[in-house]
């Protein structure tokens, strides 16, 4: 509660600011469940939720990239940008890239790193991937889209040097082939502040995930393995308490982050709900709420 109040206090810092600051984004892995059962219906409560633009998570439905595409322009959302698990881009990065000029995106992410190639299970096999994640961005960019990477928290481990996972991804690529797609909600999470990691990034942060969460106690193991990619709710362990919040619900200092993402460059603010509210009638809750906060801020109209 004390940082939720903290949170909306904060708002006074960006509440004089234009809507046009950044684009305001929402990742559709949110209500991946109503996307499956009512595709268009689901979009359009999106669209009325306020906000501008979506992200995919490379999952239509039986829809073809066209129709995806022709259904976002007339509910007048764009389609920014698109997680395509990397698998995918290794197998055909050229029907990848086809597709994604078809949807109209800016930027295609690599969303998520498997279990064996990440830096705490297998450093050399990490850099490998890093390395192949570079050459995939390479020939992104060569097609007019950026490539960028969205962190989890397992990124933000040391190497056997001393170098944390994250900064390698980062300092082993080029900035013109690889940018960032900071999850703040994770990587505040592993100890390292968002705001501080939007300015160390400056520039190469061109869109920033958001979403709050609650943390009590200390987990005995990692909160995003106990929930799994499509794991039900939110998750507890060793008598500790992990919950993802809507913006201003939880522990994170959001005005601080929004006040960094708008000195350094950010364009899109992409607001992402990996499981519904705690207690939520159902998946669009906490979407609805961070629409809410955001347009407290003045961020949304």
């Amino acid at each position: 509660m004390m940082a939720m109040a903290a949170s909306l206090l904060g708002l006074s810092s960006c509440s004089d600011k234009s809507s046009s600051d950044f684009g305001i984004g929402f990742q559709l892995y949110s209500v991946r469940r109503d996307l499956e059962k009512d595709f268009e219906g689901t979009l359009k409560k999106v669209r009325d939720l306020g906000y501008e633009g979506v992200e995919f998570y490379s999952e239509y439905y039986g829809k073809t990239p066209a129709q995806v595409r022709k259904i976002c322009d007339d509910l007048g959302l764009k389609i920014f940008s698109n997680h395509v698990p990397f698998v995918q881009m290794m197998g055909d990065l050229d029907k990848v890239i086809s597709d994604n000029k078809t949807l109209g995106v800016e930027y295609i992410a690599f969303p998520y790193m498997d279990n064996p190639s990440r830096p705490g299970v297998d450093p050399e096999k990490f850099k490998e991937t890093v390395a192949a994640i570079g050459e995939v961005g390479a020939k992104v960019k060569k097609e007019g889209i950026q490539l960028l990477y969205h962190n989890h928290d397992f990124e933000f481990v040391s190497l056997p040097d001393g170098t944390i996972g994250h900064d390698y991804i980062f300092s082993s690529t080029p900035a013109s082939d690889v940018q960032v797609e900071l999850d703040v909600c994770w990587s505040d999470y592993s100890g390292f502040k968002a705001d501080d990691l939007v300015r160390k990034y400056s520039g190469r942060i061109p869109v920033l995930h958001m979403k709050d969460y609650y943390l009590e106690g200390k987990l005995s193991s990692d909160p995003y393995a106990l929930i799994g990619i499509e794991g039900e709710g939110n998750s507890s362990s060793g008598g500790g308490k992990f919950e993802f919040r809507p913006l201003g619900d939880g522990v994170m200092d959001i005005p601080a982050i929004i006040e960094a993402a708008r000195e350094n460059g950010v364009k899109w603010l992409c607001v992402e709900q990996d499981e519904p509210v705690a207690g939520a009638a159902d998946a669009f809750e906490g979407p609805a709420r961070s629409a809410e906060y955001l347009r407290k801020a003045g961020l949304l109209k």
